[in-house]
């Protein structure tokens, strides 16, 4: 119960959103978000935040939500943790003891998420996890987290097996030098042969040379390498290895698989470029069709994984507040969550006794048109235009 004592609230400015003014007067709901607005991942945080204000959106244009018997509009509580653990520490303490949330969804890092999950203990409210993939999340017997998305060893074993029937040997890798780039290394190595004998080699935030990466995988004649990396790097990374001349299979992250990377790059240096994806926006499935479309309805651009994922957290958070009958009570929320069986834009959400869901998880390619293809899994290959 220390944590409780610590007033560690920082300078931190936080945003409530979700409210018209024609509604103020009615009840309210407020529900609590983490995530990074600025610093070195404002760009996968903006997928993140329009996931969220698209459910609202959605929710109060309906006329709110019914929780025993009263009406509410829903509001968000938004604040900036810029990817970092301080500031994210201090936005949950201030979540929990100012603004009193019944439940806080969000954050981007592993490590941020690793920060904040004691304090959602300390004051029993439900922490829902939608963007961040390190497995020890949910393996600290913490019953009040909660995570929509796969994590990385789920995403690695969907991975793995594609990868193992592609022939390329050796594999390697290059990956950010943080606790999700080395806990997908060694993930992935685990779990593929072909990786046995690859090269490894780690980069810091904010470093912008690949060379000697690129030296190590031409002596090591990789035929494949993995970027553990976000789409800013990873665009950097992948033109200096296609302008270097060195052709190698790339194999790339969630982050790579979206419209606005391509924009990053021309479709020639992507093309064939393979990568694990937890949402196709294309795909024909009416559940992601659907949400697509909304999608870009509202924000004028393609749908991505990251947002999918965050409108299906608050969706979860709503069901689970009116299957508890109460917007303040963090333990019945908590209970309710353990029970949820949920379909949504991602598939079936069902948390398992960690609190972890198991999303569906596909491998996309790019086409040379600068479109993607589903290969993965075979259930659901589609052609040039459905990634």
């Amino acid at each position: 119960m220390a944590r409780k004592l610590l007033a560690v609230f920082g300078l931190i400015a936080g945003l409530t959103l979700g409210v018209a003014p024609q509604v103020m007067a009615q009840n309210k709901v407020q529900l609590g978000i983490v995530t990074a607005l600025t610093g070195s991942m404002a760009a996968p945080g903006v997928f993140q935040m329009n996931g969220f204000k698209l459910a609202v959106d959605e929710l109060n244009a309906s006329g709110g939500i019914s929780v025993a018997g009263r009406k509410y509009i829903v509001e968000l509580k938004v604040y900036d943790t810029r990817a970092s653990p301080t500031e994210g520490a201090s936005a949950m303490q201030r979540l929990a003891t100012v603004d009193k949330v019944p439940v806080v969804l969000g954050e981007l890092s592993s490590g941020v998420a690793a920060a904040i999950a004691p304090i959602a203990q300390d004051f029993s409210i439900p922490l829902i996890l939608t963007v961040p993939t390190g497995p020890n999340l949910t393996e600290q017997n913490n019953p009040f987290v909660f995570r929509v998305n796969a994590h990385n060893q789920q995403l690695n074993v969907a991975l793995a097996d594609f990868l193992s029937k592609q022939g390329w040997s050796p594999i390697s890798f290059i990956a950010w030098n943080n606790d999700a780039g080395r806990g997908g290394v060694s993930g992935l190595k685990e779990l593929l042969p072909a990786a046995k004998d690859g090269y490894v080699g780690y980069f810091n935030v904010g470093e912008v040379d690949f060379a000697s990466h690129i030296t190590n995988l031409r002596k090591n004649q990789s035929k494949a390498v993995m970027l553990f990396m976000d789409e800013e790097p990873g665009s950097l990374a992948i033109k200096q290895i296609r302008d270097a001349g060195l052709k190698i299979n790339l194999v790339g992250t969630l982050a790579m698989g979206s419209d606005r990377f391509v924009k990053r790059l021309d479709a020639q240096k992507l093309e064939g470029m393979v990568q694990y994806n937890a949402f196709p926006p294309n795909s024909e499935q009416p559940r992601i069709k659907n949400f697509s479309q909304r999608y870009k309805a509202k924000y004028g651009e393609e749908a991505h994984g990251f947002a999918a994922q965050s409108y299906d957290g608050i969706m979860v958070a709503i069901a689970a507040i009116q299957a508890a009958g109460s917007v303040s009570d963090g333990k019945a929320i908590r209970d309710a969550l353990t029970k949820i069986d949920y379909q949504g834009v991602i598939g079936p959400i069902k948390f398992d006794k960690k609190g972890q869901a198991s999303p569906n998880v596909y491998v996309t390619q790019w086409c040379a048109n600068g479109t993607r293809r589903i290969l993965y899994p075979e259930n659901a290959r589609a052609g040039c235009g459905a990634g």
